[in-house]
């Protein structure tokens, strides 16, 4: 009982600093959120891989992969860029094959999203 409560007495605090103690985005950024989805009443597509360049240029600066909840996002600077979905998922396609362009602003979330027809 004794061991069982020094332990929570110490560590109880380690976990709540590490948590209070979170960093926070790094100041002149803003977050691209990508989010793949299927039918009228959105159902996340897991597994879409998507390829962000900056606008006008070629090089993938990330690529993200999308999760169970069908979201993916990354933390970048500033500034315009195109996300371009690149690995389909098995037995879906996708509905526009263009790449969504947005424009990241410090602080702030810009979305893209990705359509999917899946059977």
């Amino acid at each position: 009982m004794r061991a069982t409560f020094l332990a929570l007495s110490v560590l109880a605090p380690l976990m709540v600093t590490g948590v209070a103690t979170a960093d926070p985005a790094p100041p002149g950024t803003g977050t691209l959120t990508a989010w793949a989805f299927t039918g009228s009443e959105p159902i996340p597509v897991n597994r879409a891989d998507i390829a962000v360049t900056p606008c006008g240029a070629e090089q993938v600066v990330a690529t993200l992969v999308s999760g169970a909840d069908g979201r993916a996002s990354v933390a970048l600077p500033v500034g315009c860029y195109e996300a371009k979905v690149v690995t389909v998922p098995g037995g879906c396609g996708l509905a526009v094959t263009e790449p969504v362009r947005v424009t990241l602003t410090a602080g702030t979330e810009s979305r893209a999203d990705f359509r999917f027809g899946c059977a």
